[in-house]
């Protein structure tokens, strides 16, 4: 029997979306369900009855066209939930900086509990305990002359104290992006950005090309490598 995956999210799972239409070799083991709107539109979501609904006939429209027809999230329905974007942003550990528990614990909580991401992940929480994974906006492209650089021990420590200060407690997980993505610790592979394209929702921008200076939205071969690493944890 297939497995029902919920995927909800902002622009940044066009590229998620696109790679999941040119594998359908996971279809047959996977099906997965897109509820997506641009920018921070899934902040429209309200819980009614273990269903989360849009707020307004435009997000209604908007995750109808990305779902495949269905109009609101029927929580019930799905064996696990990929929350995806929206506003969830990593957190860096710097080796040899330190800083007191509660400092570190706080800064955690409030770069994650301000988010969509969040919010979203709340309403589930409260009508189901299945799993739910939470994917962070993708690292950004390096502008020239940013020659930042973390050693990879930075991101994961990042992750892994996120998700023992929050996510472990929720039965949620926030996953890593792929280690084959990055550079320089803190950046995604330029390549992996050329030729995005906007979310599809249904009006007159669909599939427009990401201008030149987008440094935040990726195309369907990091999609593929994403999506590759989350099914494989399964």
């Amino acid at each position: 029997m297939k497995k029902n995956i919920c995927v909800l999210g902002n622009s940044h799972v066009g590229a998620l979306k696109r790679a999941w239409d040119l594998m359908p070799e996971w279809h047959q083991e996977y099906n997965l369900v897109f509820f997506t709107a641009r920018s921070n539109g899934l902040g429209g979501l309200i819980l009614i009855d273990n269903k989360l609904v849009p707020k307004t006939d435009r997000l209604k429209r908007t995750i109808t066209y990305t779902s495949g027809g269905k109009s609101e999230v029927d929580i019930v329905e799905y064996d696990l939930f990929l929350i995806y974007g929206l506003q969830m942003e990593v957190f860096f550990v710097e080796p040899g900086k330190f800083f007191s528990s509660a400092v570190i614990k706080q800064t955690v909580l409030d770069s994650v509990k301000g988010t969509t991401s969040w919010k979203i992940m709340e309403m589930i929480r409260s009508v189901t305990n299945k799993k739910i994974y939470v994917g962070h906006n993708p690292l950004p492209i390096q502008k020239k002359g940013d020659d930042r650089s973390y050693p990879p021990e930075s991101y994961l420590s990042g992750i892994k104290l996120m998700n023992d200060e929050v996510y472990d407690k929720c039965n949620a997980e926030l996953i890593a992006q792929p280690a084959d993505t990055i550079v320089n610790g803190c950046f995604t592979e330029r390549e992996l950005s050329k030729g995005s394209k906007r979310l599809p929702v249904g009006d007159a921008m669909d599939e427009e090309a990401h201008p030149d200076h987008d440094i935040r939205h990726m195309n369907e071969e990091f999609g593929k490598k994403w999506l590759s690493c989350f099914l494989s944890r399964d």
